[in-house]
């Protein structure tokens, strides 16, 4: 399993949520062999940021694929002209034309629908469309089957953040958007459903679509932000949490720590597989997952199915327990409830087991103090960990720890090397980085040489798990 990198480390709440209900059922719209593409285009196709796409690509009647630099992953083929995009661009037509032509019992919406609650059905405006001041909730109550169509006459924009999210079984393989000009999704904002645009569509830093972003005469923009962008359809699975296995980042223990580092395990967290380009500030959704704890959405280091790194948000300090809800492609787990304290500390090891070689550095190089490169009595080493508890100068939740002035426990720390008590030089947060602790601590010249010394760190009542150095 992938865990946290040692030494290189708005739940939005609605105004008053308007259900609609929608007068007729609609039938899906027939995307013909559109059916296997992620990403169609009539001009070009552009990728800025390495990520990932699920399902084809293809150009027509252009041939313009710009994949990126480092080159974006499609988990599919890559139609740059010939026949097959050149069918796809007909069937794209023809599916377009179906959704505009559609007109038994529509209902009329206008402006922003952010914020509201819709049932299945027909949905037409006669202008353009936006989400932008809460999220959109599409809710099939309970059918599995049920569809949607949004007729727009003009363009349909999300702005930053905002997600259309699935309720009641909704499947985003039956929700399709025919927009009469171009579309916008905004920066990291998580879309549901098949885009059908008369001219261009464009995918800002980070967003993610479960669909298609299928463009007829234009071209298809999208900056993936490192995480996956675009990605056909599939059944929604609502995501699990181990209980149990809320656990303190470095030492897989619990309890956890407000502006600390934790690792939640379980099924069905994320979409893929994803971790933060950037030390900071860290985004709050990666590979279509997010995480709710305490109401508010937590900053992310790394997302896969079976493990979700975060942290715990700094505003959670003197609670004993908080809330954990996570959703993924729109659909939410479950809540969880978590235990807080004021100090777990975990070292970080060198392979992310918790255990073995320390992520322990001699000070000031990049040497690990490992067997060949061993720390020297009576040298500072720099132990990296978490949970240490309250710093001065607090950065905000998801930001990197400041280097002027620096963010210092508040608590002072006992390190142990083996078994003697070290002299600490320095005790806070590493910065550049989130949720990162550093000790510089003096290897005692009474410290018996050897090439797994064991290291720990206790504060307050608690005591961090053992990691070992090598010393001479």
């Amino acid at each position: 399993m992938n865990k946290f990198s040692a030494v290189v480390l708005s739940l939005t709440f609605g105004l008053g949520s308007t259900v609609v209900t929608a007068a007729a059922e609609q039938a899906p719209v027939n995307l013909g062999s559109n059916s296997t593409f992620a990403v169609l285009a009539g001009t070009t196709v552009t990728v800025t940021g390495a990520g990932t796409i699920t399902g084809n690509v293809g150009i027509f009647p252009s041939t313009a694929f710009v994949a990126g630099t480092p080159a974006v992953t499609v988990n599919g083929t890559v139609y740059a002209g010939g026949p097959v995009a050149a069918q796809a661009q007909a069937d794209l037509t023809t599916a377009f034309n179906d959704a505009a032509g559609r007109s038994t019992g529509p209902v009329t919406v206008a402006g922003n629908i952010g914020g509201q609650t819709l049932a299945p059905g027909l949905y037409k405006s006669t202008s353009s469309l936006a989400i932008s001041s809460g999220d959109l909730t599409l809710d099939a109550q309970g059918n599995a089957n049920a569809v949607w169509i949004f007729q727009i006459a003009s363009t349909l924009t999300t702005t930053s953040g905002r997600r259309v999210i699935l309720a009641g079984g909704a499947n985003a393989a039956n929700i399709f958007w025919q927009v009469g000009s171009s579309a916008t999704i905004g920066t990291t904002s998580v879309f549901q459903g098949n885009i059908l645009a008369a001219e261009s569509i464009s995918m800002l830093t980070g967003s993610a679509l479960a669909g298609r972003a299928l463009a007829r005469g234009g071209a298809v923009s999208i900056d993936t932000g490192g995480g996956t962008s675009a990605t056909i359809p599939v059944a929604t699975t609502e995501p699990t949490i181990t209980l149990t296995n809320i656990v303190n980042g470095a030492s897989y223990a619990n309890p956890v720590v407000a502006g600390s580092l934790a690792s939640v395990f379980g099924s069905n967290l994320a979409i893929g597989q994803a971790s933060s380009t950037v030390p900071a500030p860290l985004p709050t959704t990666l590979a279509e997952s997010s995480f709710a704890v305490g109401g508010q959405l937590a900053p992310l280091y790394f997302a896969m199915p079976t493990q979700v790194n975060l942290q715990i948000p700094w505003e959670l300090a003197g609670e004993t327990q908080t809330s954990i809800v996570a959703t993924v492609h729109g659909v939410a787990s479950s809540a969880q409830t978590v235990t807080l304290s004021p100090f777990a500390p975990g070292i970080f090891s060198s392979d992310a087991s918790g255990t073995g070689q320390g992520a322990v550095l001699i000070a000031p190089t990049a040497e690990l103090a490992a067997p060949g490169t061993a720390a020297p009595r009576g040298g500072y080493i720099s132990i990296f960990c978490t949970g240490l508890g309250a710093v001065t100068n607090q950065p905000a939740t998801g930001a990197a720890a400041p280097g002027a002035p620096y963010s210092l426990t508040r608590t002072q720390p006992t390190v142990r090397i083996g078994g003697v008590v070290a002299v600490l030089q320095y005790s806070g947060l590493a910065p550049g980085y989130v949720g990162l602790y550093q000790v510089n601590a003096l290897v005692p010249m009474s410290v018996s040489p050897g090439n797994a010394v064991p290291v720990i760190v206790s504060v307050g009542n608690s005591t961090s798990n053992t990691v070992t150095i090598a010393v001479q």
